[in-house]
């Protein structure tokens, strides 16, 4: 008998009897008891611990607007992926303030490898996984140990082909804002400016940088200090950061492009049909997750894990122009 005939009998879903029989923490005791009652009447023994086909993504700090945008597209390729190998795809939420303890969690509700997202480099999970032994996947984060692997989009080459993008168009005093200093991804998308402004033989300027976080409020909190910096254009690490930025310029009475060009990063679907239209990096989230789930099940199979890259587009729009004279 399988999984799918017991959830038919008990009038289940097969993840609920799946859940049961894994002892996950997220079913009634009622149910588990249930389910367990069955399947000891019809003498059903599950295989476990190595056969396990039950993956969970952990999303930590998913309570972010960044997070939660980037995330759920991710999720979506992701569980397409899985379907297609009949893996079970358990989601669960975290903080990085309490973190839950990986291989305890991993136990009790027989996952045989973990897809964690949002994860900061402060986190205990990083730690953690320094000398972990369950196959794990993470997104735009990188850790030494041969059971950790990474997928990420093309940060650097992308933002450098923006700044490129914008000296073309006459600007010789560029901005950059970020998100969390702690951040790979803030790090990488720094290092492309970095290599673009070099590339593009103009000097670089610490007085131009500035960190937040990913959301719109620190694009806006940071008009004030770009307007008094006197650049012409400011690439940002997110499309949240270039919309609030944009939302806090014309504020205080400046124009996008004609008086600052301002790009962000992600192609999210807002950032077409914002006033105006935003230069930024096309993302494919759907790759992405589809991707990751390939790379973790070869590191269920025992296989070798690596780190790969994931192709980005730019993509020009109305909100960088030629620089003000």
């Amino acid at each position: 008998m399988t999984i799918k005939e017991i959830a038919s009998a008990l009038g289940l879903s097969a993840s609920t009897v799946s859940k049961a029989l894994n002892n996950a923490s997220d079913i009634s005791a009622e149910t588990r008891e249930r389910v367990n009652s069955y399947v000891k009447s019809i003498g059903f023994t599950p295989h476990r611990n190595q056969e396990s086909k039950r993956i969970c993504i952990l999303f930590e700090n998913m309570d972010s607007q960044s997070n939660s945008q980037i995330g759920y597209p991710v999720l979506t390729g992701f569980q397409q992926a899985a379907n297609a190998y009949h893996y079970e795809v358990v989601v669960e939420h975290c903080s990085d303030k309490n973190p839950p303890n990986l291989k305890k969690m991993c136990q009790e509700n027989n996952y045989c490898g973990l897809m964690i997202l949002g994860t900061k480099l402060s986190s205990p999970i990083m730690k953690e996984l320094e000398s972990t032994a369950i196959p794990t996947m993470m997104m735009d984060s990188y850790v030494k140990n041969p059971k950790v692997a990474c997928i990420s989009s093309d940060n650097i080459n992308s933002v450098a082909a923006i700044v490129a993008h914008l000296i073309e168009l006459g600007h010789r005093k560029i901005g950059f804002l970020g998100g969390d200093r702690e951040s790979i991804v803030t790090r990488e998308r720094f290092s492309g400016y970095l290599i673009g402004l070099i590339e593009g033989d103009l000097e670089y300027n610490s007085e131009y940088i500035r960190y937040g976080n990913y959301t719109e409020h620190c694009g806006y909190d940071a008009a004030d200090y770009f307007a008094d910096m006197g650049v012409t254009a400011v690439v940002c690490a997110s499309d949240l950061i270039a919309i609030g930025l944009i939302g806090g310029l014309k504020a205080r009475g400046l124009r996008v492009p004609e008086d600052v060009s301002v790009s962000g990063f992600d192609n999210l679907d807002l950032a077409r049909y914002f006033t105006p239209a935003l230069t930024t990096v096309k993302q494919d989230f759907i790759t992405l997750g589809e991707n990751a789930f390939t790379l973790l099940r070869q590191a269920i199979k025992g296989n070798k894990t690596k780190r790969i890259t994931i192709h980005t587009e730019p993509i020009f729009r109305s909100s960088t122009g030629p620089v003000r004279e």
